[in-house]
């Protein structure tokens, strides 16, 4: 029951994370469940769905299909689909009723593969993980699978980026990840790839051949850790946002010989993090750079709260987990913070009239209900946003 949401919708979880990693690609998505799960992801999860020709069906699990386990049927339901779309992949997506019963998601792919020669995933998403993490082990995988040899670059002074966390689910609309790579090119680096919005095959071969990886939100932090150990590549940590001008000094900095841990470096410019002043509830890495872009204008202190997986090495000391609905209502009512920046659901908890609350809407949370209201990261949205917190918990 520590689950229970009240006033909250449900967060997204994992499987959904692992559609819209692969939704771009061009492949077959099949969700082995009764439908519920499936709806779950289009209708609310994966705001690109609507208009879209993005291949993401149902498995249609029935009783007897569980009882029985009849993995023929779907794997023969994948591979007549496939015949007519000829899909770059076709990947499963389990769900909790799979994962009750322990379905070899793995092995209907092997044989997927076998049948068809179209290359094939079994991604064993339950339902009971984040979206992040469905995300992370689905840009993992993808890079294992289908990331060539770094080609030899001969006098080739072109610097590439590899643009990691790139998810709907995070960015909410399509003019975020336009604008945050824009940024980065007119930094002087050449987008290699983009995970996930925008993603094609040919960008996954060629990661390897990038000079950076640009972590924008969690789910790429482990795609950006293996590539650093299987080819030498660097990573940063931190999205864009305002001016970007923060941003941009850690991205220069990575040239500095005495740059040792990229990770550390991220927030190396902020005071260090106590109760009170300013609570962001969002993704980790973006409500991590826009903690930073608060203290460059004053110094408050801020915390950052997750719903989702903390990441230790992403925190400050008195960043905090968030695991259900009533740990959320317990810290926004405590009177230990002044300016709450959240998704507008979360406004629901408060009960304090002293509280000055900033919409920062996440899909995860919402899902479609504030797409309209969903901020330019770059830009004068953001730079309100910043401006208002930071003078709001001075006061």
């Amino acid at each position: 029951m520590s689950k229970l949401c009240i006033d909250l919708p449900p967060t997204a979880p994992d499987y959904s994370g692992a559609a819209s990693a692969l939704f771009d690609l061009g492949g077959i998505v099949v969700m082995h469940d009764a439908s519920g799960c499936t709806g779950n992801y289009t209708g609310f999860d994966e705001p690109r769905w609507l208009g879209s020709r993005s291949a993401v069906y149902c498995s249609g699990l029935r009783r007897m299909d569980v009882i029985m386990g009849n993995d023929k049927k779907f794997i023969d339901g994948a591979l007549a689909a496939a015949k007519d779309l000829d899909p770059t992949m076709i990947a499963y997506l389990g769900s909790p009723v799979p994962m009750v019963i322990g379905i070899d998601l793995e092995g209907m792919a092997m044989e997927t593969e076998n049948a068809s020669g179209i290359p094939s995933f079994g991604f064993n998403t339950t339902g009971q993980h984040y979206y992040d993490k469905g995300a992370s082990d689905v840009f993992v995988k993808l890079i294992k699978r289908f990331a060539k040899k770094p080609s030899e670059r001969k006098n080739d002074d072109k610097k590439r980026a590899n643009v990691l966390g790139l998810l709907s689910i995070d960015m909410g609309n399509e003019t975020n990840p336009a604008e945050i790579c824009a940024f980065i090119e007119k930094a002087g680096y050449e987008i290699n790839s983009m995970f996930a919005m925008g993603l094609k095959i040919e960008q996954i071969e060629r990661v390897a051949d990038a000079d950076i990886n640009i972590v924008i939100s969690r789910c790429g932090l482990e795609a950006a850790i293996y590539m650093e150990k299987k080819y030498g590549i660097p990573y940063i940590c931190g999205a864009p946002v305002g001016d970007g001008e923060m941003f941009l000094r850690k991205l220069h900095a990575i040239a500095e010989p005495e740059s040792a841990s990229i990770i550390d470096c991220i927030e190396e410019d902020a005071a260090p993090a106590k109760k009170g002043g300013v609570l962001i509830i969002h993704e980790q890495i973006m409500s991590n750079s826009i903690r930073e872009a608060i203290l460059e204008k004053s110094e408050v202190p801020v915390t950052v709260g997750s719903m989702y997986i903390l990441d230790s090495r992403l925190a400050k000391e008195n960043d905090l987990n968030l695991p259900n609905e009533l740990s959320v209502r317990k810290l926004v009512n405590s009177g230990e913070y002044s300016v709450i920046i959240a998704d507008p659901e979360i406004k629901k908890l408060i009960r304090r009239d002293d509280v000055t609350f900033i919409d920062l809407p996440h899909v995860a949370i919402s899902g479609r209900l504030y797409l309209d209201r969903y901020l330019s990261y770059l830009g004068k949205d953001m730079e309100n946003l910043i401006e208002r917190a930071a003078s709001a918990a001075t006061k």
